[in-house]
């Protein structure tokens, strides 16, 4: 005989709905169904566990043959129904996430589910607000760690226009600021081994036994970087 319990829709994100299955009794309260059949591998068919609490039937999980191999369903859910209320209790102290089947099963059962109900509602206000003000928070750090940028590389726009060494980071920062394009090949040129630039001068790495990099294409950013920034003045 096909019996009727809680469990949350396959089709439907977060929603409870009655289910109706053929259930095998395993112990006082505990019973288990086959869920899903693995085409291939009978110890990877997923077999749920339905527990009844007074006459309510629910879904309290589902498992492979794999995992619940030598594993006493029977004393794990009775060991379950035996402390449900005192879960629901100690989740809501906790302030954790009260399942939304939990309060199905509060109603089904005729107690008081509008605590239950107040308690969610109350905890998705409470995380929306908290990341609401994350989000402000990252927004305000991303802007103060913008404006330093900006700083940082105006200051670095007025030494290299002196002449003194700017930090190849910061060289590429400016060229992109200022829409100065860049070759593949000179980007790589920059990142590979370049360390600092200035507008007669470029210190670079070289990797012992081979020549050094080309620096054409980075002399002829210096010379259009330094017109760009003297436009800027």
């Amino acid at each position: 005989m096909k019996t009727k319990f809680l469990s949350y829709s396959h089709s439907k994100l977060n929603q409870v709905v009655r289910h109706c299955a053929e259930l095998e009794k395993v112990g006082e309260g505990v019973y288990t169904y086959l869920k899903s059949k693995d085409p291939y591998h009978e110890e990877d068919d997923q077999i749920a566990i339905v527990l009844q609490l007074d006459n309510v039937f629910f879904e309290y999980a589902a498992y492979s043959r794999r995992v619940l191999a030598g594993q006493n369903v029977a004393e794990a859910g009775a060991q379950f129904l035996a402390v449900f209320h005192q879960i629901v209790e100690r989740t809501m102290q906790e302030g954790q996430h009260l399942q939304l089947l939990f309060v199905r099963i509060y109603e089904e059962l005729g107690l008081d589910a509008e605590s239950l109900i107040r308690y969610r509602e109350e905890r998705r206000k409470r995380l929306r607000q908290e990341d609401e003000k994350q989000k402000r928070r990252k927004e305000e750090q991303w802007r103060q760690a913008e404006e330093r940028k900006q700083e940082r590389l105006r200051k670095a726009g007025e030494r290299f226009v002196a002449g003194e060494f700017i930090p190849c980071e910061d060289f590429i920062c400016l060229c992109k600021q200022l829409q100065v394009p860049v070759s593949l090949r000179t980007h790589g040129t920059l990142r590979r081994c370049v360390e600092e630039l200035s507008l007669n001068s470029i210190s670079y790495t070289r990797t012992s036994g081979k020549c050094g990099p080309k620096l054409d294409g980075c002399f002829a950013l210096v010379r259009v970087l330094r017109a760009k920034l003297t436009e800027k003045e």
